[in-house]
């Protein structure tokens, strides 16, 4: 009876695991060593190669949209590429590999940031890079890729107030949507950072669903605007990569959650034990 039960839970979770797409998140497809967050071009072609070799294809977060809310069919083994911040090294380094696996994907772009240098961030010893300008994004979705929002300016979002959360929501894709002819349906959070009033304000501005990566995600929900990725990195090695596109991808989110909620947990049960010292200090 045991062993009955075990099999039936199981196969419960391998039912769950089995209907959600992976989501790959990168950001820069360069030769920067050390950096876990660049993927080199090698690196990024033997990827595509794996997913090429072994059955993948490729899909847009349009499809994947049809699919989760009108059970629409996907091809087997269908996978999202996503890349976040739109990064020129996307377009010079990451497209014509695309292109010569026969593969699309998606590009995250901060509406304040097109065409400019990364004085945004600190970069410290490494070399400086630009974002894609207007040209090379009207280029990409020529080659059958696609864009989302990112914000105007990359923030946290759940630090900000409703006023400059709508700001960043809906300037960035009303400057999209002029700048490149097409309608921008799709929010990127930046750091994977969200709440409530957020998906609120989403929805209001007019996106169909929301890129996340495990922050306040759910393991056993698939919420639109909470979608789950998986975190690419330059310092895996190709077996992990193969799992991280299999059905077991969700155990990685899983353990990322999982860790998520214990540091949560932690800071919690420190906050609460520093507040019962000072009442014991006072008295």
């Amino acid at each position: 009876m045991i062993i009955f039960l075990i099999l039936i839970l199981l196969f419960i979770i391998y039912q769950r695991l089995s209907k959600e797409v992976p989501i790959l998140m990168y950001h820069r497809i360069a030769n920067i060593p050390n950096d876990r967050n660049t993927v080199s071009p090698a690196m990024f072609e033997q990827h595509l190669k794996y997913l090429k070799s072994h059955g993948y294809t490729t899909i847009s977060l349009y499809e994947l949209y049809d699919h989760i809310t009108n059970k629409a069919p996907l091809p087997p083994k269908a996978i999202v590429l996503t890349f976040d911040d739109g990064y020129d090294d996307n377009f010079s380094n990451a497209l014509p590999l695309l292109i010569q696996y026969g593969m699309t994907a998606t590009v995250c772009v901060i509406s304040d940031w097109i065409g400019r240098d990364n004085d945004w961030e600190n970069y410290k010893n490494k070399p400086h890079c630009h974002t894609m300008n207007r040209e090379q994004l009207q280029q990409w979705l020529q080659q059958g890729m696609h864009i989302c929002a990112h914000t105007t300016s990359h923030p946290f979002l759940s630090k900000l107030d409703n006023s400059m959360i709508l700001q960043e929501l809906t300037n960035c894709k009303s400057t999209l949507e002029q700048q490149l002819g097409i309608p921008i349906e799709f929010l990127c959070y930046p750091y994977g950072d969200f709440d409530d009033r957020v998906i609120n304000i989403a929805k209001q501005t007019g996106y169909k669903a929301a890129l996340a990566i495990f922050k306040d995600t759910s393991f056993w929900c698939t919420n639109v605007f909470a979608l789950k990725r998986v975190v690419v990195s330059s310092r895996q090695p190709l077996w992990e990569f193969a799992l991280k596109v299999s059905t077991l991808h969700m155990f990685f989110i899983g353990i990322r959650i999982l860790e998520y909620q214990l540091k949560q947990y932690r800071r919690h049960i420190l906050s609460l034990l520093s507040k019962i010292k000072g009442c014991y200090t006072w008295l």
